[in-house]
């Protein structure tokens, strides 16, 4: 998100401060043409006898960079004058700009010692404490500042930028909201009110303040950035994608819009165009970390694995991402892709359980490099992968991690998620036709199908999960199909459904059995959620597995299980685009949203393929 702006205001003319880049733009009274006349053919240079026509030539040179004069000119205008408040504030001011923060305090200190009655002394004693991280203080002087002059909206919008980072949100929105009362086209308010209401989640209102803004200034680019960021999260992508071009024709250098352009035309499946504007972000900075992990996600779905892996390594940089990962700190060198004939490697887990499943896929083709492997992982898949994978050390993660792990005997270390850059380049190099790489235990499972067989009978043994716990609620609602989709499934006579919902779903499956009729079965042996070697063998009971994207399905996939998925029309990077199949699982199928939020029509078809299909699962 883009950062809010506070002001600066030095005697007469005003400075906009952006607090993430530092960089003054114009916000003087006088006109740029003014301005530029006045530094171009200054009435004098270094030695004057008019002190305030200097200063004024002073502050010109100030907003067009050149601090080395603007000083010169305010120190002589000291030796004339030492207690020249406006000379002493000025330099101040230009202390505050090259980030001298100390001595600009002391300067505005002794200009406010000399006259305290200039609220725009203490406005501008507030922006660098403020600087400072001394936000007490910082509000103290915006007070002050008020007190002098109650209709000083410069320091109230300051006020609210400071009560906003110290999250004292209802008096941020007060500061705010007088700053425009008191100038109602004060421009820099209306957008960081618009932040602070987007950050609430208050979307509505945020929209209004961003309109009120783009209103007062149609070329407001932060602005179009941020409400097409409101709008995308209302899945209203054709005005966010309108909004974004904007920003970045009013700004070519506006990387984060470009960004934002590109997510938002991945959403509406114009993946080519997505790839160019992440591109063009990339272009811009080079190392902006969100751009070569939203352009992964692109190639990914495109099924251009060699580049992807690539891109997807910016992972760790990212500040904003949609899943969690547990960066870890080993002391041996990152694996370059190099000979592990008779050396050790350890592989660590990196993200959540269905993404440690998936990635443990390539583990059987590390193998093949003849290393000897230890892998660290969530203690929960401990037993299930050392029964699967014997060959393999498994150590369970903790914090602070086992000290075996930190030995540099061990001759190298990788995060299990970049080992698809060596070991999955293309589709040719995942394992063909291999239909399971896990092993749940047999006795659990020969005896949870007894169990299972002696409930339902003659009927087909039908797991379902339908949602997805563990990511935000904006992918939740684009992942997540409710029980009140599923009745063309569920009302099927000739199936027995048993729950592999992990969580807390007995309410919410009596609140659907009780309004339809059709039940669910509720096995309260096996918790799906702490023991996921149960979990693995009640799967292994059951004859077909039919559910959302998560870690359900992957569970499902690696044991071999015939496993239906069922996604949105905007999947996750690994399911790709279009296909019914996928390289990760050879034994599962995919149904696909052909529009957005139309679960009905994919029930319906997984409905109807079962039906036609019912003899082949008995």
């Amino acid at each position: 998100m883009a950062s809010v702006y506070i002001v600066l205001v030095i005697g007469k003319f005003v400075f906009n401060k952006c607090n993430s880049c530092c960089e003054f733009g114009a916000g003087f009274r006088k006109k740029p043409t003014q301005i530029k006349n006045l530094v171009k053919n200054p009435p004098f240079m270094c030695s004057f006898v008019d002190v305030d026509a200097g200063l004024q030539e002073a502050m010109a040179f100030c907003q067009v960079g050149r601090i080395d004069e603007a000083e010169r000119i305010c120190q002589q205008a000291l030796h004339s004058d030492p207690d020249n408040v406006d000379a002493l504030h000025l330099l101040g001011v230009i202390a505050y700009q090259v980030g001298k923060y100390d001595v600009a305090v002391d300067l505005i200190t002794r200009a406010i010692e000399i006259n305290s009655g200039q609220s725009l002394f203490f406005n501008s004693l507030g922006l660098i404490l403020r600087e400072q991280a001394k936000l007490e203080e910082a509000i103290e002087a915006y007070h002050c500042a008020l007190e002098i002059n109650p209709k000083y909206s410069e320091a109230y919008n300051n006020l609210g930028v400071v009560l906003h980072q110290q999250e004292r949100s209802v008096e941020a929105t007060e500061a705010y909201r007088r700053a425009v009362e008191i100038n109602p086209e004060y421009c820099q308010a209306y957008y960081n009110l618009g932040i602070l209401f987007q950050e609430q989640e208050n979307f509505d209102q945020a929209i209004e303040a961003y309109h009120r803004a783009l209103e007062i200034n149609p070329n407001y680019s932060e602005v179009c950035n941020n409400l097409g960021t409101v709008l995308q999260g209302k899945e209203r992508f054709d005005q966010a994608v309108e909004l974004y071009h904007h920003a970045v024709t009013i700004n070519p250098k506006y990387y984060e819009g470009y960004n934002n352009l590109g997510i938002a035309l991945l959403e509406q499946g114009r993946l080519e165009e997505a790839i160019e504007a992440c591109k063009c972000a990339l272009k811009i900075q080079p190392q902006f970390a969100n751009a070569h992990s939203n352009l992964a996600t692109i190639l990914f779905l495109q099924g251009d694995f060699r580049n992807a892996w690539k891109e997807y390594e910016w992972r760790w940089e990212c500040r904003e991402i949609s899943f969690p990962l547990n960066k870890r700190d080993f002391p041996q060198p990152l694996w370059d892709g190099s000979n592990l004939n008779q050396r050790t490697i350890l592989v660590w887990a990196e993200q959540g359980i269905g993404d440690e499943i998936m990635l443990a896929s390539m583990l059987s083709t590390l193998l093949k490099m003849n290393p000897n492997v230890i892998v660290e992982c969530d203690k929960r898949l401990v037993p299930l992968f050392q029964r699967s994978l014997p060959s393999i050390q498994f150590v369970p993660r903790q914090d602070p991690a086992n000290p075996q792990l930190l030995d540099t005997i061990i001759d190298y270390q990788i995060p299990m998620g970049s080992l698809g850059q060596w070991l999955r380049v293309d589709e040719d190099a995942f394992l063909p036709k291999q239909k399971s790489y896990l092993q749940a235990c047999p006795n659990r499972t020969r005896r949870l199908q007894k169990k299972y067989r002696d409930l339902a009978g003659d009927k087909l043994l039908v797991g379902i999960s339908w949602k997805s716990t563990g990511i935000d609620q904006k992918r939740a609602k684009t992942k997540n199909a409710l029980l009140k989709y599923w009745t063309p499934i569920l009302s099927r006579e000739d199936c027995y459904f048993i729950n592999l919902q992990y969580g807390d779903i007995r309410e919410e499956i009596e609140e659907y059995t009780s309004a339809s009729g059709y039940p669910v079965y509720i096995d309260e042996e096996v918790d799906s959620l702490s023991n996921l070697d149960d979990f693995a063998a009640q799967i292994s009971a059951l004859d077909l597995i039919v559910s959302t994207s998560n870690a359900t399905v992957h569970m499902s996939g690696g044991l071999g299980k015939k496993v239906w998925v069922l996604l949105s029309s905007r999947p996750d990077w690994r399911w790709m685009l279009e296909r019914e199949d996928t390289p990760w699982y050879q034994t599962m199928r995919l149904f696909r949203q052909e529009k957005a939020g139309d679960w009905e029509r994919v029930f319906q078809r997984a409905s109807s393929t079962l039906g036609k299909n019912l003899r082949l699962y008995n």
